[in-house]
């Protein structure tokens, strides 16, 4: 009896064993999810919504201008960044900061320089021969000269909204606002040397600041910039679109209309250029 009790206890232990090893090798629960983000393929991945990785956008753009103040056409060139805010119906709205400088040269116009003719007047000449400039007088009163234009225009705020019913072609329209920030600087230079005194130079054969007198010839040895220059509120308004080329690249056809201290003086951009989307 005592051989019978030990061989039960033994077997009792090894089925005891048994369940305990089984129970251990069962798996708590389904496996950790993996960290490891699968290839999609041509699919791209963006937070808001389709299109990118996260939404946001940064880009340069460069195209042609039709400036304000009677300049006529330049060149422009741009650089902005899109944040996206949040989703909106049927697309998605960004914060955008845009940086903007426009470069232009007039035809040539005829302006009346009030320095020169007080000039003529205290070099001994009459009003008549004042007005008339040269052979009469020193200095040219009524002249041809050409306006150049620096125009930089810095927008802090701006709201873009991009539609995104189009991603299966590959396409986003889009519509932007916001206020700016416009530095203006121009000067006129003289279509030729009329001077009889200082020809070719200050005080009024060189660039004329506000149609006036030229920088002293000092600085312009030196090489320092001039110009008259004016800051102005503005505000602007546009659209383009967007065409993606790859996950992170796409092409952008833009227009923009700026309003330089108000809705009378307009600068127009048209332009192109590449987005980088993250």
């Amino acid at each position: 009896m005592t051989a019978k009790r030990v061989g039960v206890a033994l077997l009792g232990v090894a089925l005891a064993a048994g369940t305990l090893s089984a129970a251990a090798q069962e798996p708590a629960g389904p496996p950790p999810p993996s960290s490891r983000v699968e290839d999609q393929g041509t699919a791209v991945l963006e937070l808001l919504p389709e299109l990118g990785r996260i939404g946001a956008q940064a880009g340069l753009l460069v195209g042609f201008s039709r400036n304000p103040y009677g300049v006529g056409s330049g060149v422009q060139a741009a650089g902005y960044l899109d944040v996206p805010v949040g989703r909106v119906a049927g697309g998605k709205l960004s914060y955008e900061i845009l940086v903007d400088l426009s470069l232009a040269r007039s035809d040539p116009f005829v302006i009346t320089d009030p320095l020169a003719y007080v000039a003529n007047l205290a070099a001994g000449a009459s009003p008549a021969a004042a007005l008339a400039g040269p052979p009469g007088a020193p200095f040219p009163v009524r002249r041809r000269v050409r306006t150049r234009l620096r125009l930089l225009e810095v927008t802090p705020f701006a709201l873009k909204y991009t539609v995104t019913a189009l991603d299966h072609l590959r396409m986003r329209p889009y519509l932007a606002a916001g206020a700016d920030v416009v530095v203006v600087i121009t000067r006129q230079t003289p279509e030729q040397d009329e001077s009889l005194l200082f020809p070719g130079t200050s005080p009024f054969d060189g660039p004329l600041l506000g149609g006036l007198v030229s920088q002293a010839p000092e600085l312009q040895a030196l090489g320092i910039p001039t110009g008259q220059g004016d800051v102005e509120a503005g505000f602007h308004a546009g659209g383009g679109v967007e065409l993606r080329l790859a996950k992170g690249l796409s092409l952008n056809l833009d227009y923009r209309l700026t309003g330089v201290g108000g809705a009378s003086h307009r600068l127009h951009a048209f332009s192109s250029g590449l987005g980088i989307h993250w």
